[in-house]
């Protein structure tokens, strides 16, 4: 038997082969392309040259059976938690404080219909967010679960609509371009501002619109204060594991906290609604009488603000739409 090859020598018998062609098995592994990223400002807005618009419509394929709320998954397909959070408590014994309230009525659900198709799962290689569709081919999620990079740009995010454990009805699309406010990167929490501009909308490579629909948008008014309006939907953790959509009905916004950048103003929603991590991004939405489809007013963006036990908080206010509207305009 041959003695094996001195370490010494290992670089000299790698290099002395073929270059590997990429694709080949070993060449290493292929990620997504990197979207480029556009801080919006005024001089964007001006350039439109016409105002921007705080109400937009959704868009309801023709055919598509529509349903007010989602199908629930049925009680022996419920997948049981790898761990869920006490609702009400202030913290665990891992120290964890909750952004669930008593009651908990989020539910998983499996449902392609609209709107509950145009919600999906938005991926990155920190890990994963919420999202919907606010266009034929733009996703409204949470500024800080964009990978942002030390460079200025970010890295790859891809937006699959209506996943439910490895099913993936309609696809995955690639984001090529990121418009925001601001960057909120919330490993060192997220301050005032930051949650009141938390979004982002990321443009696909495919128009998943066309076939999912999507979700209109509005103004967040502090006449709707206190009432329980809104939906919301998301992939938690702690139920269906992050990878089935769970719905949260009836929501309530408690207060406003106005906050101004870039020359917009938006507001910090402090709310009492159910959220953990994976929810951030998943939009709060609400029918309005004579419209075929739901409209956005906020997107989720922390939980526990102020500490253990403290409200949650949603980002929404004029700018939300606006920003929708610019992303739609420029790469319709």
């Amino acid at each position: 038997m041959s003695d094996p090859i001195p370490p010494s020598d290992w670089e000299d018998r790698i290099t002395a082969r073929p270059a590997a062609r990429p694709g080949d098995p070993g060449h290493g592994h292929s990620f997504p392309p990197r979207p480029e990223t556009v801080r919006v400002t005024p001089a964007h807005l001006s350039a439109l040259d016409r105002e921007v618009s705080h109400d937009l419509d959704g868009h309801l394929p023709e055919g598509v059976p529509v349903r007010a709320v989602p199908r629930p998954v049925p009680p022996e397909q419920v997948r049981p938690p790898l761990w869920r959070r006490p609702a009400g408590a202030e913290g665990d014994d891992r120290g964890e404080a909750t952004g669930v309230f008593r009651p908990d009525d989020r539910f998983e659900f499996s449902d392609t219909s609209f709107p509950w198709r145009t919600c999906g799962r938005v991926q990155t290689p920190a890990g994963w967010a919420s999202g919907v569709m606010v266009g034929p081919r733009h996703v409204l999620t949470a500024s800080h679960a964009v990978p942002w990079l030390a460079s200025g740009g970010a890295d790859w995010m891809t937006y699959t609509p209506a996943q439910f454990d490895t099913s993936t009805p309609f696809g995955t699309a690639n984001s090529t371009r990121v418009y925001s406010w601001l960057r909120a990167h919330g490993a060192d929490g997220i301050d005032s501002t930051e949650a009141a501009f938390d979004y982002v909308v990321c443009v696909l490579d495919r128009r998943l619109g066309d076939t999912v629909g999507w979700m209109g948008s509005r103004t967040y008014s502090t006449d709707w204060d206190a009432k329980p309006l809104w939906g919301h939907v998301g992939y938690p953790f702690d139920i269906g594991s992050g990878v089935r959509p769970v719905y949260h009905p009836r929501g309530v916004m408690d207060r406003t906290v106005a906050e101004s950048t870039a020359g917009r103003d938006s507001y910090r929603i402090v709310h009492r609604n159910d959220a953990v991590g994976g929810q951030s991004g998943g939009p709060f939405f609400g029918w309005w009488d004579g419209d075929p489809w739901p409209r956005v007013v906020a997107g989720q963006s922390a939980e526990n603000w102020g500490g253990p036990g403290g409200p949650n908080a949603a980002g929404g206010g004029s700018a939300l739409p606006v920003l929708i509207d610019y992303a739609r305009s420029v790469e319709p």
